[in-house]
């Protein structure tokens, strides 16, 4: 009699973990992207480092990517982890959209160089990230401690070079004022310099004009050749 009991037991136990087995794959599941290594920042992300895992509704977090479609070519605006869930809100279609503001590809072989100027000096700030502007060195006299024939001439330091982003004094992103409530004053933002790129090899020459010059700013219709 215990030994049929046994049995019984056996039997249901066995039963039982196979209804909850079927509970638990006939439940609808849901693909998620997920890190199979460590993601640097502004990393361009390639299928070998993400993988696409199955998991349930209820474990799926509501801004994880899908797809690889969604993941792969883009860049990470944070560090991911490996064994983390890629966030569609942290990735940028170009590198430093989101980390830095940038409205414009940094492309290979270039750098991000601030460019401090004044409104009148480029263009009457009217600048957006992705235009593309010559940039002239005019030598400043307060700075060179030079005047009259010793002075240096101004010289074009480059042409069609884009503007990544554009930045208050305090290197805030510069955006337009807040609408201002009904008696309250709003100081509109003031632009404090032009974030463009520039080419990595000309990096040095592009500092030292900016101890000694003044920069100008005039939009370039066209791509430098």
């Amino acid at each position: 009699m215990r030994a049929r009991r046994g049995v019984y037991i056996a039997f249901f136990l066995v039963a039982a973990l196979g209804a909850s087995a079927l509970v638990y794959f006939a439940q609808p599941r849901n693909g998620i992207v997920r890190a199979k290594v460590d993601i640097a920042v502004l990393t361009p992300i390639t299928a070998e480092m993400v993988e696409l895992i199955s998991v349930s509704p209820a474990d799926a977090p509501a801004n994880a990517a899908r797809t690889l479609d969604a993941v792969v070519g883009r860049y990470a605006s944070v560090a991911i982890l490996a064994g983390q869930d890629v966030d569609v809100r942290i990735l940028e279609t170009n590198p430093g959209q989101l980390a830095f503001g940038f409205g414009a590809p940094l492309e290979v072989g270039q750098v991000a160089f601030a460019l401090p100027v004044e409104p009148a000096q480029a263009v009457g700030g009217a600048l957006a990230p992705g235009a593309r502007v010559d940039v002239v060195a005019v030598p400043n006299a307060l700075k060179t401690q030079l005047s009259g024939a010793d002075s240096p001439s101004a010289v074009i330091l480059g042409q069609g070079l884009v503007v990544l982003t554009i930045r208050t004094p305090e290197g805030e992103p510069l955006t337009d004022a807040p609408d201002a409530g009904r008696g309250t004053v709003v100081i509109p933002p003031k632009l404090g310099s032009v974030v463009v790129a520039i080419p990595e090899v000309r990096l040095a020459e592009f500092a030292e004009a900016a101890l000694s010059s003044t920069f100008y700013l005039a939009l370039s219709p066209v791509a430098a050749p």
